[in-house]
């Protein structure tokens, strides 16, 4: 792909359509999974795989240090600089320190499940094994899909991580239940840990194959220094903004038996559909606000965030209203015992309504130099959302634990929307855009 056309307004949408297609995909097979692994194996099992892939990905996120978000602007800027030494230096760098970090993560995990061995939730070692194995295998998968994202590889980036690896967890978790009618936990976090090397194995290859000549034989350029300072910022923005879900399973796991888990998992899941739109929303406004920001043309980026947020809003107002209507039955696919689930997803839901009304306020403090600011207010709800569901999960159990995602989300998105009305000087949310005309 030439550099003109995906950087054009019609690169852009294309690239952005074919990145939804591929997290729709993805996230439906992920969904179909859930759905059968809860028919085929209970919820009490399900909830000991999901906290323990759960586990796995939190710990590859924090392994990576950040340096998976920053490879998009370390490698774009020296792209666009050509200066092939800085992007060589960073490849060699960075995965020195993903793999050190990853594995360093993976061995005091083991020593620790060892050390507490039966008191984990459904008394089982072996599932927090495998997912304690996989850490490094997905911190690496995580960078390299982004350096491919950086490249402009968007086949690569997400095809074999969004598409095919699921499918493949799926299609062979399937042919071990018709040949042995039994599957456990253990069984599907060993499936997952093949299916991430295989997919690391594919991207690191190809990669391989794939990237300029003149890279290796440039001399590397090490700017570690720098590089962190940029990619550690970002990684408490992408473990919030990205990963909470995982962290909200793994809080309330400390409070409530597995196969409550896993009814709030499927609750969570279903409400996080709602996101799919906004995601693709977010993809195709960024680089424009990016680029209006940059030019100091305010009246239009206010125009282009207005009709974002206008489009999110509605689209999600539609979409949970589709969930609350049909709700119920969309829990009983898991099985009988997740409609209890109900009034835990009809909260989260409208925790989703927040974040859509707020209007993209993540992608515009990120992509105008603000992502700083982001730092206290997510350092401050992730202390909230512990405190909250200690406090409410014990008393409430799965609905305390939607309430604490609701009041945490309402914090953090008018905190956030503020950062932008007095940094940027737009209206980003969908009252501020109607009241102002």
């Amino acid at each position: 792909m030439n550099g003109r056309r995906a950087h054009g307004l019609s690169g852009i949408f294309l690239n952005s359509a074919f990145v939804f297609a591929c997290r729709v995909t993805g996230a439906a097979l992920v969904l179909l999974l859930q759905v059968m692994l809860a028919r085929w194996m209970g919820a009490s099992a399900v909830g000991v795989y999901v906290l323990a892939f759960s586990w796995c990905v939190l710990l590859a996120t924090i392994s990576n240090l950040g340096l998976a978000s920053a490879s998009l602007r370390i490698i774009g800027q020296a792209l666009g600089q050509n200066n092939p030494g800085v992007i060589w230096g960073f490849l060699r760098r960075g995965m020195q320190i993903v793999a050190t970090t990853s594995l360093a993560g993976t061995l005091i995990g083991t020593v620790v499940v060892l050390s507490v061995g039966e008191s984990l939730p459904g008394g089982e070692v072996a599932p927090f094994l495998w997912s304690l194995a996989s850490v490094p295998l997905l911190s690496g998968i995580s960078v390299l899909c982004v350096v491919a994202v950086a490249f402009q590889w968007f086949g690569l980036a997400y095809l074999p991580s969004e598409v095919v690896r699921p499918l493949s967890i799926f299609s062979i978790v399937a042919l071990i239940w018709v040949i042995t009618n039994q599957l456990t936990a253990s069984t599907v976090m060993l499936v997952q840990f093949m299916a991430l090397t295989a997919t690391l194995l594919i991207l690191v290859i190809t990669l391989t194959r794939r990237l300029p000549r003149q890279l290796a034989a440039a001399s590397p350029v090490f700017e570690t220094r720098t590089w962190m300072q940029t990619a550690l910022p970002l990684l408490i923005i992408g473990l919030f903004a990205n990963y909470f879900p995982e962290v909200m399973l793994i809080l309330l796991g400390m409070h409530v038996p597995s196969d409550q888990v896993a009814i709030f998992n499927a609750s969570y899941r279903l409400a996080m559909v709602v996101t799919f739109g906004l995601t693709a929303i977010d993809a195709v406004t960024s680089p424009v606000a990016a680029r209006l920001y940059a030019a100091r043309e305010t009246s239009e980026l206010q125009s282009v965030v207005a009709r974002a947020t206008q489009l999110g809003f509605w689209s999600s107002v539609a979409a949970v209203t589709g969930f609350a209507i049909l709700g119920t039955s969309l829990l009983g696919l898991f099985g009988p015992e997740f409609v209890a689930g109900y009034d835990a997803m009809i909260i989260l839901l409208m925790a989703q309504l927040l974040r859509s009304a707020a209007g993209p306020v993540i992608p515009l403090l990120s992509v105008t130099g603000h992502q700083h600011r982001c730092l206290v207010v997510f350092g401050s709800a992730l202390m909230m959302a512990i405190l909250l569901v200690f406090v409410l999960v014990p008393t409430f159990g799965i609905r305390g634990g939607a309430v604490a995602v609701f009041l945490v989300t309402l914090v953090w998105t008018i905190w956030l929307h503020r950062l932008v009305v007095v940094h940027i000087g737009i209206r980003p949310s969908i009252f501020g855009i109607y009241a102002h005309g």
